[in-house]
C-alpha cells in the first residue's frame, strides 16, 4: 500500500495517516460519483461506478504525470491534484460518450 502510494507522489506516512488520506480520497470520488451521476443523468453507470472510474482516471493520470511530468512553476501538490481531477473526470465523460 505504501510503495503505491509514493509511486503517485504521496510522501511515506505513518499508518493512521495513510487510512484518512485513502478515507479521504474515497469519499471524494464518490462525492464526484455522485454528481456525474446527477449530471450525466442515463448516460452515467451509477454511484459506485463513476467512483471507481474517476478513481482509475485520477490514478493514472498522476501516474502518467509523475512519469513524464513537465517541470512547471506551479505548486507540485496543487498540480498534482488538478491532473488527477481532470483525468479521473475526463475518463468519466470519455466511457460514458463510447458507452453503445
Amino acid at each position: 500500500m505504501r510503495s503505491l502510494l509514493m509511486m503517485i507522489g504521496l510522501p511515506d506516512l505513518p499508518l493512521l495517516s495513510i487510512l484518512i488520506v485513502v478515507t479521504m480520497i474515497v469519499l471524494t470520488a464518490l462525492l464526484f460519483g455522485w454528481i456525474s451521476d446527477m449530471l450525466l443523468g442515463n448516460a452515467g453507470f451509477g454511484i459506485m461506478s463513476n467512483a471507481g472510474l474517476i478513481l482509475i482516471g485520477a490514478y493514472a493520470g498522476a501516474w502518467l504525470w509523475h512519469r513524464f511530468g513537465i517541470p512547471t512553476r506551479i505548486d507540485a501538490n496543487a498540480l498534482r491534484a488538478a491532473i488527477a481531477v481532470g483525468s479521473g473526470l475526463a475518463l468519466l465523460v470519455v466511457a460514458a460518450v463510447v458507452r453503445p
